[in-house]
């Protein structure tokens, strides 16, 4: 049974989330906490990890 996803609410990321969680790692609710917001996303995904 596929869960719908959506994005991580991390604005640097491209991972997809359950709908159920807001964040792909801890990595990216840290970083949304604290308002880090610019740079590349540090979550160590795959989908992070290939963006140009």
């Amino acid at each position: 049974m596929n869960e719908p996803s959506k994005p991580c609410d991390h604005v640097g990321c491209n991972c997809q989330v359950p709908v159920s969680r807001d964040y792909c790692s801890e990595s990216c609710r840290m970083a949304a906490e604290s308002q880090n917001m610019g740079g590349a996303c540090e979550c160590g995904h795959a989908a992070c990890q290939q963006r140009p």
